[in-house]
């Protein structure tokens, strides 16, 4: 029998092999752990990719379904403004007035009411009555002076359209006071609501004037509201004055002018609202261009419609305190849907779009510069605020 050391073999080789062989077995079970351990960190990323890809398809789900349940017109800062809703021609609204009390109804007698109207919108007193600011009497100076100084023979009605209710006190005061026939119309039914869909409760305004929402309540008035009141449908045009402006001089009969010239509005001085000082008023042009795109419109006065355009920071108007207006205009089928359109974006009470800029717009989609005439060239003076 042979010595095993004979063949060459060595037990310390044999030894060096075992080691190798658990050298190899330790990296091969390091090398599978940490493939477990990455295997099992991959799984729980992916899990909470998922979880979080399906919570986020959840929320865009619902944004874009609550979205769409809202007719309003989105505003794209870059671009357009687009609508949700689709406008359809219409006529005018007649919204009835419930509480009316005429110069007639005091005297006990009747009279046809006159072809025009001079329109002045009056605030109810606020906060003590033995302290509130009372607006009557500086109204009562206001018609006295229109006897005085518009020659129209005092035949044009009046209708003081007013929140809150006067005191019997201040009706007899303004009856006596001017030969023409005066109406008091109470718009509380009207005057505070809002734009449809609009929470003022959860908002604020870009600009406050004499209260959280009056300024843009007397501007969605002037603008909208008051052409779809009943009473309204009665004559052929309406001169808005404010009680705080005046005519200054004398005056012809302005409704004979601007129906002898087949005019439609009598306008005073242009001036600008600023962006900075009216955040957001320049986007009114991105719902003018959608408006023209949807309808196809091309503005009957495009030196007007360039002026709304041409200047950066600024949006012009005609200071319309004092305003001439054929209220034929405002019953066509296409002003009505433009006014609608600016109703249910809501810029009114977002942005304080006022109704002296809308009005400018309104006249430049739809008036000829020819309808147009100019109190500065008529040479008529006005006074704001006297």
């Amino acid at each position: 029998m042979m010595e095993t050391s004979e063949i060459g073999y060595s037990p310390n080789e044999d030894q060096g092999v075992q080691a190798f062989i658990r050298t190899l077995n330790s990296l091969r079970n390091d090398f599978l752990q940490k493939i477990k351990q990455y295997t099992e960190c991959l799984r729980e990323k992916i899990f909470l990719i998922s979880i979080s890809s399906i919570s986020l398809l959840i929320v865009l789900f619902f944004y874009t379904f609550a979205i769409y349940l809202q007719p309003i017109i989105f505003v794209d800062f870059n671009k357009h403004v687009m609508s949700k809703t689709m406008l359809k021609p219409s006529i005018v609204s007649s919204i009835q007035e419930p509480y009316i009390y005429s110069k007639n109804q005091y005297f006990n007698r009747t009279r046809k009411p006159s072809e025009n109207v001079i329109a002045f919108l009056v605030a109810s007193f606020a906060g003590d009555i033995r302290r509130a600011y009372n607006p009557y009497p500086k109204l009562g100076e206001k018609l006295f002076q229109l006897d005085e100084r518009l020659g129209d023979n005092k035949i044009t009605d009046i209708i003081i359209f007013h929140t809150g209710y006067p005191f019997r006190a201040d009706i007899t005061s303004i009856v006596h006071t001017t030969a023409r026939n005066v109406l008091f119309v109470n718009v509380d039914h009207i005057f505070y609501k809002f734009s449809p869909g609009f929470d003022p409760h959860i908002r604020d305004p870009t600009w406050t004037q004499k209260g959280k929402w009056h300024y843009h309540h007397m501007c969605y008035f002037w603008f909208k509201q008051v052409f779809e009141l009943k009473i309204i449908q009665r004559y052929r045009y309406m001169m808005r004055l404010d009680d705080d402006s005046g005519i200054e001089g004398k005056w012809p009969n302005v409704f004979e002018i601007i129906a002898k010239r087949q005019a439609v509005y009598m306008a005073n001085r242009r001036e600008v609202d600023f962006n900075y000082v009216v955040p957001g008023v320049t986007l009114v042009r991105n719902l003018t261009v959608a408006f023209m795109k949807k309808y196809k419109i091309k503005p009957r006065n495009p030196d007007m419609m360039a002026d709304v355009f041409n200047h950066t920071i600024e949006i012009p108007n005609y200071w319309n305190n004092v305003e001439v207006i054929d209220l034929s205009l405002i019953r066509q089928i296409e002003v009505i849907d433009f006014m609608r359109w600016v109703d249910e974006s809501r810029g009114i009470f977002l942005y304080r779009w006022g109704d002296a800029p809308l009005r400018y717009i309104t006249l430049a989609l739809f008036v000829n510069a020819t309808q147009i005439l100019h109190l500065n060239k008529l040479g008529l003076g006005y006074c704001h605020p006297c």
